[in-house]
């Protein structure tokens, strides 16, 4: 049997971890040791199955997952938690999060930003070696979707029954989640660095999801579709969720930030409506609620909203928004809906955070509300820890890099995009003036394979924040971190 874990966000005062059991009929019952003492944890999902379709020798499942919570522990203070289950240990160091962001003068809330991971192109397992000599300890993990491509490599050719397809899937899962057991490339590292948080984007499923795709078969008919979604749904719940269902939202307070991770992937339609259901949109606008009234109360709070695709981008159009990359905004619930709320915020002077990955490059951009004369939303963009490798053009922007070398202009990232310019507006009827500049002070853009890492400090009565980018990259010069400017969250 191998046996993996790592630690989730759960209920305050809590420990929350994922246990998985991989190659075995039979898990054995688990128990736990906190800080080398034993500990009674409340169940939070009981072990099952994995759906993936792998069975042993006797027909049964040899994957699963459990998820427990240790409770009435300390905020913001380091842990040893042990798992033990028949003759495997696993040893996991994690730390509770803090109730509150520190003054400057005693430190900083950190929060570790990932998103777009291939496998295949991590077979040294660098990204985990990168994390690992990070200086700057992170306090939470927001894994920011793509946590798998379940639609690559580019020709695989996947199974047309259920059963395969869940093998298949599954087997993505399993490398990225046991990478430290399997002694390979993966996400294991990153999993482990601090009390994790994921949410999904349209590969966890396959390109433009939930759309037909020209280049995946499984995708032509209703039936391979809806065959393909219920899979990775159900895998996507085993592996990255706390125990709920997809397309819900997770909060998080560490006053006076309020942190809302919203799935606008997972359960939005082929038709151009909506991006979440009535629930969701619910604990969307309690947020907004929550925000104001803490204002109102005399209590300012700054918002931070994080979820799988960036929101400063031109609208897709009509003729490609089904065979290219659908954006949030060619929704119909997105300016009915969702950017009122933002509106809401904005009207009461509460400064608003996006944060995202999804685009395969890095960016902070800052919008200007017209109406109140006020800097009052931001967006923070980090993609991707490993890009994806498309053949032979991939091979060809690496070829002519090679010539360009020769003559001494090679370039460090032949295969990343730039950066794209923000639009000139985004809100409703374009309330907000959207500013990257960065050679005149305002943003910053970052290129290639990266993590990051945002630092959020309490200033007078406010909070400020930078975010430092990672080159993923042997090359230590090219690895070295770089930071952005400081950006002020304050409250008229």
């Amino acid at each position: 049997m191998m046996l993996t874990a790592y630690a989730q966000v759960g209920a305050p005062g809590t420990l929350q971890i994922w246990v998985g059991f991989f190659d075995t009929e039979n898990p054995p019952p688990v128990s736990i040791e906190l800080n080398e003492a034993p500990v009674a944890p409340v169940v939070v999902a009981p072990v099952k199955a994995i759906r993936d379709s792998m069975t042993g020798p006797n027909g049964k499942p040899v994957n699963h997952r459990g998820i427990f919570a240790i409770r009435r522990v300390e905020p913001d203070r380091p842990y040893r938690v042990v798992i033990i289950a028949g003759d495997e240990r696993v040893a996991l160091p994690t730390r509770t999060l803090p109730t509150a962001v520190p003054p400057m003068l005693d430190g900083s809330f950190n929060i570790l930003l990932c998103s777009c991971y291939y496998q295949p192109e991590d077979s040294s397992g660098l990204l985990g070696t990168m994390v690992s000599q990070i200086m700057l300890r992170p306090h939470l993990t927001l894994m920011l979707g793509d946590q798998i491509y379940g639609d690559l490599p580019l020709f695989e050719d996947l199974p047309a029954n259920t059963a395969g397809v869940a093998r298949k899937l599954g087997d993505k899962y399993r490398r990225n989640w046991a990478s430290a057991q399997l002694g390979s490339g993966g996400l294991g590292s990153v999993l482990s660095t601090a009390p994790v948080v994921c949410v999904a984007d349209d590969h966890e499923f396959w390109n433009n999801y939930p759309f037909e795709q020209t280049q995946l078969p499984n995708t032509w008919t209703p039936q391979g579709r809806a065959q393909w979604t219920i899979t990775a749904l159900a895998l996507y719940e085993d592996y990255q969720l706390g125990g709920g269902s997809a397309g819900g939202a997770q909060r998080i307070d560490v006053d006076p930030l309020k942190i809302l991770v919203v799935d606008m992937r997972c359960l939005r339609d082929d038709q151009f409506n909506n991006l979440v259901p009535a629930a969701t949109l619910a604990i969307l606008r309690q947020w907004v609620g929550d925000l104001i009234q803490a204002k109102q109360a005399g209590r300012p709070a700054f918002g931070m909203l994080a979820s799988g695709q960036a929101l400063f981008v031109n609208r897709e159009t009509d003729s490609k928004k089904r065979s290219v990359d659908a954006e949030m905004s060619n929704f119909a619930q997105f300016d009915r809906e969702i950017v009122p709320e933002l509106d809401r915020l904005a009207d009461e002077n509460i400064p608003v955070v996006y944060v995202t990955g999804d685009v395969h490059w890095g960016r902070v951009a800052q919008g200007f509300d017209l109406r109140t004369s006020r800097m009052l939303l931001y967006e923070v963009i980090t993609s991707p820890s490993r890009l994806i490798r498309v053949p032979l053009l991939d091979k060809g922007k690496e070829m002519l890099n090679e010539v360009k070398g020769l003559f001494g202009k090679s370039e460090p990232w032949p295969r990343h995009g730039i950066p794209a310019n923000v639009p000139d507006r985004f809100g409703t009827r374009g309330r907000f003036q959207l500013q990257c500049d960065p050679e005149h002070g305002a943003g910053y853009q970052q290129r290639g394979d990266q993590i990051a890492i945002m630092s959020f400090s309490r200033a007078g009565g406010g909070v400020n924040f930078k975010v430092s980018y990672y080159g993923i990259n042997s090359d230590k010069v090219i690895s070295r971190s770089s930071t952005t400017q400081t950006f002020e969250l304050r409250i008229q």
